[in-house]
């Protein structure tokens, strides 16, 4: 008997969402735009962070109808999933070795697939093996997920590139594969048991995933009102990658147009404080960006608006906090360049720095010789780079301690229900219709979980890691206890921080003078709680688009192991045959920054060790009290929402504000000023004032432009940067692209 609810029956039965209902579709369809994309409710009347309101959004985006008898699991689809996936996974890894890595987005790869599935259907008779239903939402879902799973570098390949370029021992080709296969799949034994957490609870909203529904849904969904969506979609993806061309190649200042640094061109301080168009060149204040592939940075036109204020205000407070720590000389600030991330050797009576010489004090194996860093001296970092780590590890914790706050109580009713063995999946819509098809056995997830821990300690004994057996269990451990609080911070915003810093801290601390081992626990530590992010966010997808658990599970573990066995087969054969070029410092066809970035990191953290950096005779000792100042600071803002429930108190997001505060060092910032103002239209003006368009046009507006400029990204790496032959090819020197001057946006031009 079919089971499909109708959107009457659907709103029959749910409260909120018929309110969303009423409040979505109260305007006659015929009228003006303003009539016809309004909503009913008064903007002023309207409380903007509601969370019934952000919900009622949500259901208006994803499905709230339902038929279980749809297909999915077709041979059509098993079949282009799986050559997507192996060109997705082959793409990435290769891309992975280039010196600028630009990847084919999951949006493009959809559009590809979305081509041939209706090729297919057109051309295949009804009923046959190619065609054997109409191509619909759920199994275009299905091949997004094996798509979305394999196409990535996985992050153990770092290990195996690491390894295999600059050490002595690395893996065998079974030890590489399974590596890589054990590093991806213990993480989805987590993801799976922390489902009630996660995935079904309706304020678990995975804002990040809406663009991919709202694709996905349009291009699927019949009618007149979607082929126009399906228009407008392909109208933003050509036009944002026809555009792309110009701020990316022909005129480049366009990623940052500063006018101040225009107008004044022989001022370091203009430089420090105006210049974002490259990496560490400034603090990017009113600088304005047209390029969408630094737009995108933070998604203005997806991530909830009180999350971007608490972002944006802790840029902010990094604009005014910067200047003062140099002006002041804090941690001998003017001593270092005013951004970097690198290391320095210090001489304190002297006040002269410069770039550390590391391979001075390690010896032939890579461990700490301390009679030379007796002789060089400890590292040091650049002021505004110290201040980040303690940054870091304010937000790591504060997030532990915002969720606890602000969530506990819904976590300890969900774990209660667990624990008297009631399923506890909420009284939502998206529930409901879900409960039609049977969930992925608990056991499942802890065979995979048990897994994974055997097979990441034998394959870290068969490979050599120099990680005992118990430091494998603490970075599982480490991973496993905060991947509720960390991903349920992502779940929420759709950002927040990882855990590869703090892992190679700890590990550094309990073993060191072990770079290999290094990686193995930073590995574990922070790939597993990441994956385990990545396999709830997917089955929040299938959640939103009525797939079966089980055939997303299924997917989930298609794509992964595709994905691991080309990812090792491109990760070996590129580093066997291009090992010299890699080991180059600036390639210009093959670059091996990622894996030196890999060994460097390990080194700092395995060879050197945390105790030189941070023991308590360094000037960097009281960083380490960060972790625990970062578990108070949510504190005061959740005491005030109590005492006032009403203020908003309940909006500052402390670990969003350390996000804020982390943009630099290491990145541009020329996007922060006109990123702030498209997040003020889209979700301030148009989410209030036209609604009803907001719904329909503003997240699939999101992924065109995310996919537009991927692909032309894309295109221009392989070609006109040298991506694909290493001869680079630049567009004709004139005002635009100036390469006689040290950045491309003027500032500091005529600097002594």
């Amino acid at each position: 008997m079919e089971t499909t609810l109708t959107k009457q029956e659907v709103v029959s039965k749910t409260a909120s969402f018929e309110k969303s209902e009423r409040y979505l579709d109260e305007k006659e369809e015929s009228g003006s735009f303003e009539e016809t994309h309004k909503g009913s409710i008064n903007p002023k009347d309207l409380d903007y962070e509601d969370n019934d309101l952000d919900l009622e959004i949500v259901n208006q985006i994803t499905s709230t109808e339902d038929d279980p008898t749809t297909k999915i699991l077709t041979i059509r689809a098993v079949v282009i999933g799986i050559l997507l996936a192996c060109l997705g996974s082959s793409v990435n890894q290769l891309m992975h070795f280039k010196p600028i890595v630009v990847t084919l987005s999951n949006m493009f790869m959809m559009i590809i697939a979305y081509i041939c599935c209706i090729g297919l259907s057109r051309l295949a008779k009804p009923g046959t093996l190619l065609n054997p239903a109409p191509f619909n939402v759920k199994e275009h879902t299905f091949i997004f997920v094996i798509v979305s799973t394999a196409n990535t570098s996985a992050y153990g390949t770092n290990i195996l590139s690491a390894q295999q370029l600059y050490y002595s021992e690395y893996p065998s080709a079974a030890g590489g594969i399974f590596l890589l296969f054990a590093t991806q799949i213990i993480g989805y034994g987590i993801a799976g048991q922390l489902r009630p957490f996660l995935v079904y609870p309706s304020q678990m909203i995975w804002p990040t995933n809406l663009p991919t529904v709202s694709f996905l849904k349009t291009f699927n969904t019949p009618g007149n009102e979607n082929k126009t969506l399906m228009k407008f979609f392909f109208a933003i993806f050509f036009g944002i990658f026809v555009w792309e061309i110009v701020p990316q190649y022909m005129f480049p200042i366009l990623s940052g147009v500063s006018i101040v640094c225009l107008a004044r061109r022989d001022s370091v301080w203009v430089q420090r404080l105006f210049g974002g168009i490259s990496v560490n060149e400034g603090l990017g204040i009113g600088s304005l960006s047209f390029d969408w592939s630094y737009l995108s940075s933070y998604s203005p036109l997806v991530l909830p608006l009180y999350v971007q204020f608490n972002i944006y205000g802790g840029i902010l407070i990094l604009w005014v906090l910067a200047p003062l720590i140099y002006y002041y000389d804090v941690l001998h600030a003017k001593s270092f360049p005013f951004l970097s991330n690198g290391l320095f050797q210090f001489n304190p009576e002297t006040g002269v720095s410069a770039r550390y010489p590391q391979k001075l004090v390690l010896d032939e194996h890579n461990n700490i010789n301390l009679t030379a860093l007796e002789e060089v001296g400890r590292p040091y970092y650049s002021a505004l780079y110290a201040i980040h780590y303690i940054f870091i590890n304010l937000g790591v914790t504060a997030m532990v301690s915002h969720v606890v706050l602000f969530h506990g109580a819904e976590i300890k009713q969900i774990a209660l229900s667990i624990f008297k063995r009631r399923k506890f999946k909420g009284d939502d819509i998206h529930n409901r219709l879900m409960s039609a098809y049977k969930e992925v056995p608990a056991w499942w997830y802890y065979a995979i979980f048990v897994l994974g821990i055997g097979l990441n300690i034998g394959i870290g004994y068969a490979n050599k890691s120099q990680l005992p057996w118990w430091g494998f269990l603490l970075a599982i451990l480490l991973s496993t206890v905060l991947s509720l609080p960390l991903n349920m911070i992502y779940a929420i915003t759709g950002t927040g921080f990882g855990l590869n810093v703090v892992a190679e801290m700890i590990c550094g601390f309990i073993l060191p003078g072990n770079a290999v081992a290094n990686m193995y626990f930073k590995t574990l530590g922070y790939n597993t709680m990441n994956q385990a992010g990545n396999m709830a966010a997917d089955l929040k997808i299938g959640h939103y688009l009525k797939v079966p658990p089980r055939l997303t599970f299924l997917a989930q573990m298609i794509g992964t192991v595709i994905g691991c066995i080309f990812n090792y087969i491109l990760n070996y054969t590129i580093i066997n045959s291009k090992r010299d070029q890699l080991l180059e410092a600036n390639g210009n066809i093959w670059s091996g920054t990622n894996p030196q970035t890999m060994n460097s990191a390990a080194i700092t953290w395995g060879a050197i060790g945390p105790m030189v950096m941070f023991g308590p005779d360094t000037d960097y000792y009281f960083f380490l009290w960060a972790f625990v100042v970062g578990f108070a600071l949510p504190v005061p803002f959740w005491l005030l929402h109590k005492l006032f429930p009403k203020v908003g108190f309940n909006l500052v997001n402390v670990p969003m504000i350390m996000v804020g505060l982390c943009v630099v060092p290491g990145g541009n910032s020329s996007w922060i000023t006109l990123s702030f103002i498209l997040a003020l239209v889209s979700q301030l003006y148009v989410k209030r004032r036209y609604s009803k368009w907001y719904i329909k046009h503003n997240y699939l507006m999101s992924a065109a432009l995310d996919s537009g400029t991927s692909v032309m990204s894309f295109l221009l790496a392989m070609t006109v940067f040298g991506g694909g032959d290493g001869i680079n090819r630049p567009f004709p020197t004139w005002a635009g692209n100036n390469e006689d001057i040290p950045y491309y946006d003027f500032c500091c031009a005529d600097c002594e």
